[in-house]
């Protein structure tokens, strides 16, 4: 028999349920009966005790917050709501202001219980950093004023290292291990703060470093020399000398200085006053126990262990504002914005050259007061860290990226740096194929940050530049010796025994491929040039064909770090055009699912593909295949093709099997249920695809969502919305700037205050 909510389901598609339609219009109170009738309004047609759907169940609803069994149930429904999961697509859809009310309902009663929302925790994770819904962090609903908690966010390593390396050479004379890791899996931001603590074994790490830091400082560590003698290297700072060397007692001043000069060091500030006595105090203690020297060395060690040489402290320092918010403090500040741009403390990043003041120094002037100050030194700072023009010239292999922090954001983002990691099989790869995934993922960062550096549209521009970088195939030493051969040698068969087509290059400012070995005239296959007629570009980028390339989602890099071992791999690569570009979710693999794709030679990858349509596993693929099949036009080395090659492959040169099995590529493709109905329709190839993407306000803002998940360190929140459109809009009223949308973020409530 059916229950009431069943039958009053039945009549819902005529009638809409009075009484949760007169509270949302009137703004009156939430109530239980107002709650059934929703869920019958919009649930219960999927999770009724006859359909029970995902093997979820909703009626008879129960309303004891008490039993754990009742909780569950409602976690799942909050969930559903708030990640606008629920209801599908294709089904009627709740008025936004309906659906807070109920969330709202379910939250309070949550808190009444004194039971947490389980929804809150999942949502700092980065996996589910989509699961809010992307129109209501875009449509101006949201009111609330932005803050972040308060947090120790861990230092990165790269922090670490910087702080290494200022000690000298203790790299050299002994080692000190990296006591820091990062996430690092493909298409996720490795530096989130949260989840990552110093635990057991990165603490034992850390005392073992600080305590060969205090010996190296103080003593000097012993080294072997050429000839097998123990030598002692000396490397202790005059400022130590008072107190490791000297007979007589330290003075006050002496202590005071090593202790200050310490904490610059590795804090990258002075001791306070209450420090230095703490310090002192602790210094006369380890004296007695361990002797002058052994004692000194436990005191570096204490400071080199204190909390902010493990942890950014971002806690909120400042005065707090009428809505319970706490501002950094100066202090807070200026760390906080030197290690989003940089590596470095604020005491060592510079604004305005070599000469200029440090971040330190202009936060005590008073010069990081208001936010429009903010983002001019953010600009600076970015402006500053650009390459020269000269550096794009000639020989990629020694360009110096700068502006390092953002080059880490690009290669988190799209993941191309993974390429090295994707194995190939060696017998596919013979000994000289040049198949160099480094140099490969060295062109895509010239690429992305050349881009950067010109900062004019810069998201299309990284979706749709044919502008190209090849990095010179030979080496830097050798390239003299390599022209002049040419020169000398103007009949040699490599290059076509003509004397024109020397002159030629030359004249186009190009020089020839290296003629020594073929894997470096293999190497710039990839990119579909060959050696015989192209000659390498003095002066790059240079234009592909339109036709061939475009953007970073068709360059070699990317197409080899998302391609599988011995094929591409349409389904990851449609799955981060889901993620990344539509802010869109998919569902982890059911374990139940056996999710191997046919290893059939004789067919097209396309083909095989077919058996993702069966039930159980096309309600996810239909969202990720067509998004993922329009890259076919590119093999799994990032070669541009026309045809697809069957059988067994026994290398990576169609030359080799001219006698192989082929088939034409089929590159058609389909953007649907993206959440922008302009977008959504058939593509022809991944061009057209990549175009479309790249003319998508809703694409544009996904990409803005991650870029304040790299700089804030954190999934973005509700709260976060007024953010959020600002750096949106502070990139398009720039001219597709990307520094003044850092600039916006890094100068917004959401990284300013703490709650």
């Amino acid at each position: 028999m059916m229950s009431f909510i069943s039958i009053q389901r039945r009549f819902s598609h005529v009638f809409l349920s009075i009484t949760w339609l007169s509270a949302v219009v009137l703004g009156q109170a939430v109530t239980e009966p107002v709650v059934v009738d929703f869920l019958g309004e919009y649930c219960l047609e999927c999770h009724d005790a006859e359909t029970a759907k995902a093997d979820f169940i909703l009626e008879p609803l129960h309303f004891d917050f008490t039993k754990p069994s009742v909780v569950d149930v409602w976690q799942k429904v909050l969930e559903k709501l708030e990640t606008g999961e629920m209801p599908p697509k294709k089904k009627p859809r709740p008025q936004l202001k309906a659906k807070q009310m109920v969330s709202g309902w379910i939250r309070a009663e949550f808190a009444k219980a004194n039971v947490p929302a389980l929804i809150d925790h999942k949502m700092q994770s980065p996996e589910f950093g989509n699961h809010l819904n992307h129109e209501m962090l875009f449509n101006g609903s949201q009111k609330e004023p932005a803050s972040s908690p308060p947090r120790l966010w861990r230092l990165s390593p790269f922090i670490y290292d910087h702080m290494i390396e200022g000690l000298g050479g203790l790299r050299h004379v002994r080692a000190v291990h990296q006591p820091f890791a990062l996430d690092e899996s493909k298409g996720v931001i490795s530096d989130f703060a949260s989840g990552q603590f110093a635990g057991d074994a990165t603490l034992q790490l850390l005392v073992m470093n600080c305590q060969s830091i205090a010996e190296y400082q103080t003593v000097g560590i012993s080294k072997r020399d050429h000839e097998g003698i123990m030598q002692r290297h000396r490397r202790v700072p005059d400022v130590f000398r008072p107190i490791v060397e000297w007979v007589d007692k330290p003075s006050a001043e002496q202590l005071l200085a090593a202790i200050h000069f310490e904490y610059k060091l590795i804090l990258g500030r002075e001791a306070t006053e209450p420090e230095v006595s703490q310090a002192i105090g602790y210094l006369a203690k380890a004296q007695a126990n361990a002797g002058r020297v052994r004692g000194f060395q436990s005191m570096l060690v204490s400071i080199m262990l204190k909390p902010e040489a493990v942890y950014r402290l971002e806690v909120g320092l400042g005065e707090e504002d009428k809505f319970g918010r706490r501002r950094l403090s100066d202090n807070e500040l200026a760390f906080a914005l030197a290690f989003a741009l940089t590596d470095k403390g604020p005491n060592k990043t510079r604004v305005g050259g070599n000469e200029g003041q440090t971040l330190f120094e202009i936060t005590k002037a008073g010069g990081l007061a208001s936010p429009s100050d903010i983002r001019r030194v953010v600009k600076q700072i970015l402006d500053e860290n650009d390459m020269s023009t000269a550096d794009y010239t000639m020989f990629a292999e020694n360009h110096k990226v700068r502006n390092t922090r953002v080059l880490r954001f690009f290669r988190d983002f799209f993941g191309y740096h993974h390429a090295p990691r994707v194995f190939k099989d060696e017998n596919r790869i013979s000994i000289d194929s040049g198949f160099e995934t480094k140099r490969i993922v060295h062109d895509a960062d010239q690429f992305v940050m050349h881009i950067f550096d010109e900062d004019h549209d810069v998201f299309r521009q990284l979706l749709t530049s044919n502008k190209y970088f090849v990095a010179y195939p030979g080496s830097y030493e050798k390239f003299e010796k390599d022209l002049n051969y040419i020169r000398n040698n103007l009949n040699d068969a490599n290059f076509k025994n003509n004397e024109k087509y020397i002159a030629r290059l030359e004249a186009e400012g190009k020089i020839p491929i290296p003629i020594e070995g073929t894997s470096s005239r293999t190497y710039v296959k990839f990119y579909n040039l060959f050696h015989e007629t192209w000659g390498y570009q003095t002066k790059q980028p240079f234009l592909l064909p339109k036709n061939q390339r475009a953007g970073i989602l068709t360059h070699p890099a990317w197409l080899i770090a998302w391609s599988g071992n011995f094929d591409n791999d349409p389904i990851r690569r449609g799955k981060w055009i889901l993620e990344h570009l539509l802010a869109g979710t998919i569902q982890d693999v059911p374990v139940t699912v056996n999710a191997v794709i046919p290893e059939d030679r004789g067919r097209s990858l396309r083909d095989r593909l077919k058996a993702t349509k069966s039930k159980e596993c096309w309600n996810c693929h239909r969202k990720m295949n067509p998004l993922g099949l329009p890259f076919e036009s590119f093999d799994d080395f990032g070669r541009f093709r026309k045809t697809e090659m069957l059988d067994e492959r026994l290398s990576i040169f169609p030359e080799r099997h001219r006698g192989a099995r082929t088939v034409p590529v089929q590159t058609n493709g389909e953007i649907a249920d993206s959440g922008d109905s302009s977008l959504d329709g058939p593509v022809a190839d991944a061009f057209e695809l990549v175009h479309k993407l790249a003319n998508s306000t809703r694409v544009r803002q996904s990409f803005v969502r991650h870029v304040f998940r790299f700089w804030m360190g954190r999934n973005e929140t509700f709260a976060d919305s007024p953010t959020l459109m600002a750096a949106d809009k502070a990139y398009i009223e720039n001219g597709g700037s990307m520094k003044a949308m850092i600039a916006s973020l890094l100068s917004s409530d959401s990284f300013l205050y703490r709650k």
